[in-house]
């Protein structure tokens, strides 16, 4: 893998989002009212899937523990416990979808119980074919996608929560007011920053696995490019209905795109070539141990 060709590229991504931001910061208001479309397909069907890379990536993680488990153990509990992991967040994958189709959480829930379970085959059966090598580089990515996942999920609705910024699409259908991301007016909202953008941006965490598998190796920037253009698209479809501004979006994409480039450049070092699980470092020896 060409890194220095990466860095460059991600230097552009970041530079767009600090654009992007700022644009924001100043014209959040007249962007929504060039970009929204009341009630538009558009929108409801990336509202529906833009968190799923998030949770996709997230299940094909468990099952790579759960697999390795299965390598490295005497006895199966843990390796089930990571299978069992893995339905549960299938099943949050298709929540959204449920709720698009139903307007109704419960059926929703039954939904993502239903499709979870060829979700969570076919990962399987994806897993079993890995090579024993490919498998112990696989755990690594594995602890890489969660605790990136996890970190990024806590910091995006630890701050809708902290924020309370009302959503654009409520000041046109109801009595909430606007107000910039930097005034903290706490209106009871989660507009600022998007989850929907953030979890879209996951998909960057899929690069590390260009080095561990031979038939992706080299395809780093078609990769690249494909989670650059997925969460551009949702990020125009989150401001088209109204759920969020520009201003949102980039906050919630710069958060995960951010703490993705952290979490991988503690876990594999200058180049993501470096797969293997080194147990001498302490903090490896200690998630070993644990997973």
């Amino acid at each position: 893998m060409d890194n220095r060709r990466l860095y460059v590229w991600s230097a552009f991504v970041a530079a767009a989002i600090l654009v992007f931001f700022a644009v924001g910061t100043l014209f959040d208001l007249k962007v929504s009212e060039l970009l929204y479309m009341r009630d538009n397909m558009f929108g409801k069907i990336y509202e529906a899937i833009g968190k799923m890379p998030a949770f996709v990536i997230s299940v094909f993680a468990c099952f790579g523990l759960g697999e390795n488990a299965a390598k490295n153990e005497k006895n199966n509990i843990k390796r089930y416990v990571f299978y069992i992991l893995g339905y549960l967040v299938g099943i949050v994958t298709f929540i959204d979808l449920g709720e698009l189709l139903f307007e109704s959480t419960k059926i929703a829930l039954a939904l993502g119980a239903v499709l979870s379970l060829p979700l969570s085959g076919i990962v399987y059966a994806i897993i079993r074919r890995i090579s024993a090598e490919n498998l112990a580089a696989l755990k690594k990515w594995a602890l890489v996608v969660l605790f990136s996942v996890a970190v990024v999920g806590v910091l995006v609705f630890g701050l809708k929560t902290i924020w309370g910024r009302a959503r654009y699409v409520d000041t046109q259908i109801s009595d909430a007011e606007y107000s910039p991301w930097y005034k903290l007016v706490r209106v009871d909202g989660d507009s600022f920053p998007s989850g929907h953008a953030a979890f879209g941006g996951t998909l960057f965490l899929l690069l590390p696995l260009c080095g561990i598998s031979e038939k992706f190796r080299g395809k780093e920037k078609t990769v690249f490019l494909i989670a650059v253009l997925f969460v551009a698209v949702v990020m125009l479809a989150r401001i088209a209905d109204g759920h969020h501004y520009l201003s949102d979006v980039s906050a919630g994409f710069g958060i995960a795109f951010v703490t993705e480039c952290l979490v991988m450049r503690i876990a594999y070092g200058k180049r993501l070539e470096n797969i293997t699980f080194n147990t001498d470092n302490k903090l490896e020896r200690l998630l070993d141990a644990v997973f």
